[in-house]
């Protein structure tokens, strides 16, 4: 049996592969993604007329609510993810607060981590 692990491949890059590469000059030329994604995109302006048109009519809007709150109510997944999909597109993600302390030493560090792993092996 041959050992062969020593052998390296060698890949040969083909010319065309090359010829449109160019080099990146940014500059007035350039565009990017000037307009970004768009604020409010269609589908979002398309729901809120059609929640508009059909919960002005009082019957529909009752019928929607009672949806809803059976949708709220379903054991399981489909009721948890209603709820976290419902809040988290209407009010934002919930956030939680940090306190960060960012004004310690290296040194305090260090002791801090002694002390940890001195505590840990008692």
């Amino acid at each position: 049996m041959d050992d062969d692990s020593h052998k390296t491949e060698t890949k040969t890059v083909h010319p065309n592969s090359l010829a449109n590469l160019q080099p990146f000059k940014p500059g007035a030329e350039w565009k990017g993604n000037a307009g970004g994604r768009p604020k409010k995109p269609w589908l979002t302006d398309a729901t809120e007329e059609l929640l508009r048109e059909k919960l002005s009519d009082p019957t529909e809007r009752e019928r929607w609510k009672e949806a809803q709150w059976a949708k709220m109510l379903k054991h399981g997944v489909v009721g948890a993810m209603f709820m976290d999909k419902a809040w988290e597109r209407t009010e934002g993600k919930v956030t939680q607060p940090v306190d960060v302390n960012v004004n310690i030493t290296l040194r305090e560090r260090m002791k801090r981590a002694e002390e940890r792993s001195k505590n840990r092996n008692r």
